[in-house]
């Protein structure tokens, strides 16, 4: 009998997990700068404030990355990856492949259902995302423009749920190339569209909707070449009662919950802006996108890899592996989480104004206002200040689903929803779209607390001295990045009167002074480059 191609991950192997997290970081990095030179593509043609376009565009494009996130790329990767994980360890290869062609086969009719009935009540979704404000949204044609949209874009939730399902196979088997590559295919393509396409159609909005499909086309067939290598491109079979598929749903039904808490927390985020001036929506979107880059190429690079290695550890009795890993993942959040957290807090207006706001004369983007800029801006220092939770999340989360344990977290994350409708509802009236940005970060704090002590009460996580160090370490280092960058930067209400020139070689001057700073500070009080490579 054949041995299908294991690659386990053995405790001690700083390289190994550290090099993979390298990889996954840095092209998830790749696609988050592609992804905000989208942004900036985005302003330009779809505007904010000024114009209902954008709202309808940003809420259409939202719905089926909503219930992505929701299903495929949150809860069915932390249900399937340990149950995979157990057959690579102690299953035969035919079983291997029985228990991925029955996933691929149930998984597929399911999605072929929900796209078409997605696309059939667009109307409806857009409706549910816009409770509270739907009357104003028909009466200046949002609505009808977001619906259309939305026909268009739905079955994209159907391509990229199956590629993440692909993707989550290759990880298991630390092919983490692949994966991570995709979300550059999503960004080339509409930043093309944008550029070439919008001529097409005589509302341009339309012509990043076709993009995002065509994408989702493109990622789907990009893993079948590395499916082929490990000889597991098979043809899809449906079998609802085999055991193994039956052990993935019985955990995936709180994971759909529990991995995608933040999905949840942004949809109720969306339903209120919703219901608060135009523009609201867009000003969220935009500093989401911001908050996005630290936390995609640190946050999920270390889930994507951890989750493969504690659930093999899980499965080998390694406890003391299983907690070394945990507590890796936390410092190399705290590390490289802080110093973006405080960046992104204190250049929030240059970084808004530069990639956002075009000067006057500029030729194109002038729909992307300095009030608009000013929106942003401030909703992204609320928004900051959650990041180094929200990537604490990420790394936590993971030590309860490598135990198949989805009831524990899920506990925790309705905790998180709740906290977060409860604080978005006493402040928006009185704050607004920032009220909704403090919900989220004050959501990502409770979840995050709940998490580690949830870990630290099964012995899984403990806060080592190790940890408090590089707390203090990093905190250091980022109060002198802090105050290098209070004495450079120009006051925020120059940054209205500066040639898109002098923004962007201001911007990068801060950047480079900030980042220059944290690092020789944090390596004159202890930190080290050897911290990112893997646990001890």
């Amino acid at each position: 009998m054949d041995d299908y191609p294991n690659q386990p991950i053995e405790t001690g192997d700083r390289k190994g997990i550290g090099s993979r997290g390298f990889v996954v970081g840095s092209l998830t990095g790749c696609s988050r700068v592609l992804g905000l030179l989208r942004t900036v593509a985005e302003s330009a043609v779809l505007g904010a404030g000024a114009k209902p376009i954008a709202d309808a565009f940003f809420l259409a494009f939202r719905v089926p990355n909503f219930f992505r996130r929701l299903t495929a790329e949150g809860a069915f990767a932390q249900a399937f990856i340990p149950v995979l994980a157990q057959f690579q360890e102690t299953g035969t290869r035919e079983e291997l492949e029985e228990f991925v062609r029955v996933v691929a086969g149930n998984f597929g009719v399911v999605l072929l259902v929900v796209c078409v009935l997605g696309s059939v009540f667009a109307p409806a979704l857009i409706t549910v995302f816009t409770v509270g404000s739907t009357s104003s949204w028909v009466a200046d044609g949002r609505f009808d423009l977001a619906s259309g949209l939305l026909v268009v874009m739905f079955p994209y939730l159907g391509l990229i749920s199956f590629t993440a399902f692909l993707g989550s196979v290759l990880n298991s088997f630390n092919r983490f190339f692949v994966p991570a590559f995709i979300p550059v295919i999503l960004n080339v393509a509409m930043i093309c569209a944008m550029l070439f396409g919008t001529t097409w159609f005589a509302e341009r909005a339309y012509a990043l909707a076709w993009a995002v499909i065509l994408a989702g086309v493109i990622q789907l067939l990009w893993h079948f070449p590395s499916l082929v290598s490990l000889r597991l491109l098979k043809l899809p079979k449906v079998n609802w009662r085999l055991p193994g598929f039956t052990q993935m749903m019985k955990l995936f039904g709180p994971a759909v919950f529990a991995a995608s808490v933040g999905q949840i927390n942004i949809l109720v985020g969306t339903q209120i802006a919703a219901s608060l001036v135009i523009g609201s929506v867009s000003w969220l979107y935009y500093a989401d996108r911001l908050i996005e880059l630290p936390v995609g190429m640190i946050a999920i690079a270390l889930q994507t890899v951890i989750l493969p290695s504690i659930s093999k550890l899980h499965n080998r009795g390694d406890q003391e592996g299983f907690r070394s890993h945990l507590s890796w993942g936390a410092q190399v959040g705290i590390i490289l989480g802080l110093p973006a957290a405080v960046g992104l807090f204190v250049l929030s207006t240059p970084l808004t104004a530069t990639l956002f706001h075009r000067p006057p004369g500029f030729p194109f983007g002038t729909e992307f206002i300095w009030e608009d800029v000013e929106k942003v801006a401030v909703a992204l220092r609320a928004f900051a200040v959650g990041v180094v939770p929200l990537m604490l999340v990420k790394i936590f989360a993971p030590g309860f689903f490598a135990k198949k344990d989805t009831k524990t977290p899920f506990y925790y994350a309705s905790i998180s929803v709740a906290v977060n409708i409860v604080v978005s509802l006493l402040l928006f009236k009185f704050i607004h779209h920032v009220g909704i940005a403090i919900a989220t970060t004050v959501a990502a704090i409770v979840h995050a607390t709940l998490l580690m002590s949830g870990l630290m009460r099964r012995g899984d996580f403990k806060i080592s001295h190790s940890i408090v160090k590089v707390c203090v370490q990093t905190s250091i280092a980022c109060a002198c990045m802090v105050i290098v960058l209070h004495f450079l930067r120009p006051l925020d209400s120059l940054w209205v009167d500066f040639s898109m020139w002098s923004r962007i070689v201001w911007l990068l001057v801060l950047v480079g002074a900030g980042m220059v700073t944290y690092f020789v500070v944090g390596l004159a009080v202890g930190l080290r480059p050897r911290q990112l490579t893997g646990p001890n």
